[in-house]
């Protein structure tokens, strides 16, 4: 059941007036691992180190779903193909569907969720019926605790095949649009350590469970020991003319990228040694691009075809800016910015990409030290403008995500925290209006039923200018707690 507090906006005197959160659930009965908000903004995930995975009600902040999802504690999350994708410490993903009673069942966003059932509260001595065998699974390294990245596929509308059987972006090709639906089916591609040993990755596609790219990052160090990968974040950059052409040289630590213009894959890897580094795919004759029964492309070695390790990859450039293992990356919504925390008392922004020739010769990397060492988290919100630390202190930080400035510390619990996300920002923004009314008191949530989840409350996709933009905590306390510090404004 949710305990509400009182919630004020933040000001310039935080420090001597903290801001309390709006609600804070409780349902898991071990630590909380990790936390992802589904893509419309009505559903909170959560993720315990029991194997326990929680689907919240952002109307009425209760659970709606509560199963054990594997073996070991939950790594990661990701919302797709009409339910969830789960991460364990058991060397497991799994993709997990909702129970649908028929009547009132509704999809939403990528997950189709029933919202006519019984009202039954779940807990993990009383789990939630109908969670048996999940509905795919692919067997992965899990063993140092590195979260998965998973990456839909493209649309096909939006790349353009060459004589050559390469592909390249369409510049009339309305990108955010084609990619409204990749979340409701089709394939992806999911970036994890190497099966054979950790200082790598692999990525694998979903649904096919093939391997297509095998030690990535393979002699990219040579000399040099980065230890085992910590963080991975695949992407597509942003297409070609959504922004200036990059200079053309590339050279590995130093060089420019021309992500912003390319359609290649991309991946971010951040490792033990507290380096973090961009890797970038060139498909040669060993790929073929294939396009799936979704009208979906992606590169993948020939029939019959044994390519070598990090074949097709290159080494874009890396940067030191911790001490000590990066422990979680996060990366803008434009792919423009990564941010890193470790186990110091660093905090770090490097830009991916370089918008002009004298950009590249600008430092890649901003590195601002924080009050106190070791934190566990770090996200940064949709519109770009506000980050958030996890510390092991139990600390909640903001800063300007432009210059690491910090705005504010928010002080709830005692012991580490262990998680933290922001709900997306819708893409028409927020009205001024409604960003105004976002810093009051909204009624109790507790009134509401379980049935009118149709109604937004928690952020409809329907009604989105009355979303509420949370960020969620949690760690060893087991509980989760939302807040709401500056909401977002119109540009």
């Amino acid at each position: 059941m949710p305990a509400p507090v009182a919630s004020r906006s933040l000001s310039a005197d935080t420090t001597a007036h903290p801001l309390a959160p709006a609600y804070i659930l409780r349902a898991h009965a071990a630590p909380v691992s990790c936390l992802l908000f589904s893509q419309d903004g009505r559903f909170l995930y959560s993720g315990g180190t029991d194997g326990y995975v929680a689907m919240w009600r952002l109307r009425t902040f209760r659970p709606r779903y509560l199963w054990k999802a594997h073996e070991g504690g939950i790594l990661g999350l990701a919302e797709f193909d009409g339910g969830v994708l789960t991460q364990g410490r058991d060397n497991l993903v799994h993709l997990y569907r909702f129970p649908l009673s028929g009547k009132g069942a509704e999809a939403t966003a990528g997950t189709s969720i029933d919202i006519g059932a019984a009202t039954a509260v779940p807990s993990p001595s009383h789990p939630s019926p109908g969670f048996g065998e999940p509905g795919w699974t692919l067997d992965v390294n899990a063993m140092n605790f590195c979260r998965m990245s998973v990456l839909p596929l493209r649309p096909t509308k939006c790349v353009v095949v060459d004589r050559k059987g390469k592909g390249r972006a369409d510049p009339d090709c309305d990108l955010e649009e084609a990619e409204q639906d990749t979340h409701t089916g089709g394939g992806a591609l999911i970036a994890v350590p190497s099966l054979t040993k950790d200082d790598y990755v692999d990525v694998f596609h979903y649904p096919s469970k093939a391997r297509i790219h095998r030690s990535i990052s393979k002699d990219a160090f040579i000399g040099h020991k980065t230890g085992s990968v910590m963080a991975v974040h695949l992407f597509y950059p942003p297409r070609a003319g959504s922004s200036p052409t990059n200079p053309t040289s590339a050279t590995a630590n130093t060089a420019s990228t021309d992500s912003a213009a390319a359609p290649d894959l991309h991946i971010l890897i951040g490792y033990e040694s507290g380096h973090l580094a961009l890797f970038r795919f060139h498909p040669n004759p060993s790929f073929e691009l294939v396009t799936t029964a979704d009208s979906q492309t992606y590169h993948r070695p020939r029939s019959g075809k044994m390519v070598e390790e990090n074949e097709g990859w290159e080494l874009v450039w890396a940067e030191k800016g911790h001490r000590d293992a990066v422990m979680s990356l996060a990366v803008d919504s434009k792919a423009r910015f990564a941010y890193t925390v470790a186990a110091d008392h660093f905090l770090c922004k490097y830009r991916i990409s370089d918008l002009s020739t004298e950009e590249a010769t600008l430092p890649r990397i901003h590195v601002e030290s924080t009050p106190s060492p070791g934190k566990s988290g770090v996200a940064v919100r949709g519109d770009g403008k506000l980050l958030a630390t996890a510390g092991w202190d139990g600390e909640l930080r903001l800063y300007s995500a432009k210059t690491l400035a910090p705005l504010a510390v928010l002080s709830l619990h005692r012991l580490s925290l262990q998680a933290i996300a922001f709900a997306p920002v819708p893409p028409s923004r927020i009205h001024p209006t409604t960003a105004a009314a976002a810093h009051g008191v909204s009624s109790d949530p507790g009134t509401g039923s379980d049935t009118d989840d149709d109604e937004d409350g928690g952020g409809g996709a329907s009604t989105s200018n009355r979303r509420r933009l949370w960020l969620a905590t949690g760690g060893q306390e087991t509980k989760i707690s939302l807040w709401e510090p500056y909401p977002a404004r119109p540009l």
